[in-house]
């Protein structure tokens, strides 16, 4: 527990992503800072490096980099830039807190369907198919959930796992999963936490595990797959115990807990680090480097193929003549020193009644990460419903921008 943040929470905490714009009490922020520069000097887990976070960022406040600014939207952007730039930590960020993120919205719904958070299929004949897009807390009820799915798996001679679009999410859940693929308890991993003892993590073999042992795996990945998802793939693929296809990953792989600091910032802080048993490997900042290079939108297919032949072949960006010209339109508009032709990109491509809030989230990234106008996109995925994932190369690194779109128009923009 931080002694140095008044309140933390280990929960996870709703934040509304339409979080209206608002003013930035000048205390609240100071009081923020200075916290923060506090808990990088005597709490972060790796303590010569938060001694140098501390002093850059100590420097930043003394220049006055955070004086002037009064939106608080605004100056939660360039902070995340500042410590991403200081500790090449993609978990390391900060949000606005909202205590009411339904407020808004005062339709009330009826009691919400319980979905699954694993999808199935069965590809062809004895090849099967698991796509998980985040791993929940393991709960009785998911344990059970993932006991069914597993016992579906018994008479598959490859099973194909998708984590493509996964965030991550609880290591409990992730080594649960792999406990069902190794038939003998096996050292996974040595975390290390802050002022506590490194720990082991061993894989648990359950029943299933004699005969899923033996199927073969492959991994689908992507610029997308995150945090818990590296981990998993990391933890097969280190013991040659599954085969990767797909793009390169990030590298966010610190564990972190979420503290509510000053009332209004929520501080996403990594507490822990998972080096692999195998090689001492820690992924942060350097990702999961697939056996298999392929692109989103033909990994699945890919994959399959390989699942019957054994043999793969490599792809290139994927994009459709459509989606091209606004993709290209997009670029012009944050890499233009001119705001009339901004502002014409949003009257022309964003639809009427989200213009104000998207031209916001474009602006922010313009100002923020794109200042020296020079953004490039390297990777485009094509997501459902004609959706786009674009990753787009700055000055200050790689970020992620998700277009939804209504009838090619854009609807909402969101950025990582």
């Amino acid at each position: 527990m931080k002694s140095l943040i008044k309140t933390s929470i280990l929960l996870i905490i709703a934040i509304n992503t339409a979080f209206p714009q608002v003013s930035l009490p000048q205390a609240q922020k100071n009081e923020f800072l200075n916290d923060l520069v506090s808990s990088f000097e005597n709490e972060f887990l790796w303590e010569e490096k938060g001694k140098q976070i501390a002093e850059k960022l100590s420097s930043k406040i003394k220049n006055g980099d955070y004086s002037n600014i009064n939106d608080a939207e605004m100056f939660v952007e360039i902070l995340n830039r500042d410590l991403y730039l200081l500790s090449n930590d993609l978990h390391l960020t900060v949000d606005l807190y909202n205590p009411n993120p339904d407020s808004g919205n005062s339709k009330k719904e009826g009691p919400s369907k319980k979905t699954s958070f694993i999808f199935t299929e069965v590809l062809d004949n004895s090849i099967c198919y698991l796509k998980f897009d985040s791993f929940p807390r393991l709960t009785k009820d998911i344990e059970k959930e993932i006991d069914d799915v597993m016992s579906s798996l018994v008479n598959a001679s490859t099973v194909i796992i998708d984590l493509r679009d996964n965030s991550g999410g609880s290591d409990e859940t992730v080594n649960h999963i792999l406990g069902y693929f190794f038939k003998e308890k096996k050292k996974l991993a040595t975390s290390y936490q802050w002022n506590a003892s490194p720990k082991d993590i061993w894989t648990t073999p359950k029943i299933l595990s004699k005969k899923l042992s033996d199927v073969k795996l492959i991994v689908l990945t992507s610029q997308s797959t995150f945090s818990g998802a590296e981990i998993f793939t990391q933890r097969l693929q280190s013991h040659q115990r599954a085969i990767v296809i797909g793009e390169k990953t990030p590298g966010a792989a610190h564990r972190t807990a979420t503290y509510l600091m000053s009332d209004i910032f929520l501080l996403n802080w990594p507490y822990e680090e998972s080096k692999h048993a195998k090689d001492g490997q820690n992924i942060e900042a350097i990702g999961i480097v697939p056996d298999y290079l392929a692109h989103y939108n033909k990994a699945k297919e890919i994959a399959l193929n390989f699942a019957k032949k054994g043999k793969v072949k490599a792809t290139k960006k994927i994009i459709s003549s459509k989606e091209s010209k606004l993709v290209k339109a997009l670029v012009e508009a944050l890499n233009s020193a001119s705001d009339s032709e901004y502002q014409s990109f949003i009257a022309t491509h964003v639809m009427s009644d989200h213009q104000d809030r998207v031209s916001r989230t474009l602006s922010k990234h313009k100002t923020v990460w794109n200042e020296n106008h020079n953004g490039k996109i390297i990777n485009i995925h094509q997501l459902p419903e004609n959706n786009l994932r674009l990753f787009i190369e700055t000055s200050f690194g790689i970020r992620q921008m998700k277009i939804v779109l209504n009838n090619n128009k854009i609807k909402k923009v969101m950025t990582r």
